[in-house]
């Protein structure tokens, strides 16, 4: 074998293996983003470059993208079952098995995704954020975390909570539900590798999403009007190692693991802040009406989005989870 490590890929009912043929163990890496999407350019695939590299022979991947084996809201329970050994878990589909984890979607906190995710991956130390993933049987190794959400619409500007009034927009659930309902807005749980057909068919009138997922899911075929400068929360993806799996690995191997995880999510978080001026350049330059918020605008949509983070802190505190102490931790990681 020479200095560079080699590949060998087979297909195996429909995964990839990658990794050389006398690799130790094997990891079922499974995600559910199409290839082109930011999640597996810029977060999956580095990771799994990096690991195979500094690891060579010690692992080898069977690579299940695109929702082959799991879509995005089932790769969670993949892990658990031991579908899948790795995973990105998108945190804001699993509001019921991470409910404090959540406060990484939550609007108004940071304005870049190095800012969030600096924060959120400092936060996981939290014994009650960490609890959540270990009750869940997984292990967070990295962090990726999109720059501050945008409104995307299918017909024109949304500037104010009025015009925000009687829309439906799309909405991955959790947090996000708490800001559209906040602005006035109802709220519609929509997959992402729905949200395209929900616009195109009327069923939702805007979402709210990063510009790399807008391109990513080519929503500015159908979008009029992207906003540029406004604070909607984010969305949070966590690597995530099946326990059992975990484990069985040696101290080396986890390290590893660990080390790829913090400097790929360092690394995505930036290339997602230096794209999204880019972006917003490519979707004008399509004939999307890319606007910006007033500062008038963006007060009175901040005071109505800070009753988010009230109504987040209560209904989990009335659960017997300590979200106020969470929020405040995460807060005073910014």
């Amino acid at each position: 074998m020479n200095k560079k490590i080699k590949l060998t890929l087979a297909t195996i009912g429909g995964g990839l293996i990658f990794g050389a043929a006398s690799a130790t163990t094997t990891f079922n890496l499974v995600h559910g983003s199409p290839a082109n999407h930011v999640i597996t350019k810029e977060f999956v695939m580095p990771w799994m470059t990096c690991v195979q590299k500094i690891a060579g022979d010690k692992v080898a991947f069977k690579y299940f993208p695109s929702g082959q084996l799991a879509t995005l809201k089932e790769l969670l329970p993949a892990l658990q079952k031991g579908v899948a050994d790795v995973a990105p878990v998108p945190v804001g589909y699993y509001s019921d098995k991470l409910p404090l984890n959540g406060v990484s979607m939550l609007p108004g906190l940071g304005s870049t995704a190095v800012a969030i995710v600096t924060a959120y991956s400092k936060t996981l130390s939290n014994p009650a954020l960490a609890k959540e993933f270990s009750d869940n049987g997984v292990v967070p190794i990295s962090v990726m975390a999109f720059p501050p959400y945008q409104i995307v619409s299918v017909s024109k500007e949304i500037k104010t909570p009025a015009q925000f009034k009687g829309k439906v927009i799309r909405s991955a659930g959790g947090a996000m539900d708490l800001v559209i309902k906040s602005l006035g807005g109802s709220p519609a749980t929509i997959s992402v590798g729905d949200t395209y057909v929900a616009l195109q068919r009327g069923t939702a009138d805007a979402t709210i999403s990063a510009l790399a997922s807008v391109s990513g899911y080519k929503l500015q075929e159908l979008a009029k009007a992207i906003s540029t400068n406004g604070s909607f929360g984010t969305f949070v993806n966590v690597m995530s190692v099946r326990q059992a799996k975990w484990n069985e690995m040696d101290d080396s191997l986890k390290k590893i693991f660990q080390d790829c995880g913090q400097s790929v999510q360092s690394q995505a978080a930036n290339s997602l802040d230096n794209a999204g001026g880019l972006l917003a350049q490519k979707f004008a330059a399509d004939g999307v009406q890319m606007f910006a918020f007033t500062p008038a605008q963006l007060q009175e949509m901040s005071t109505k989005l800070d009753l988010v983070h009230v109504d987040w802190v209560k209904r989990l505190n009335s659960r017997g989870l300590p979200a106020t102490a969470v929020l405040d931790a995460y807060k005073g990681n910014f």
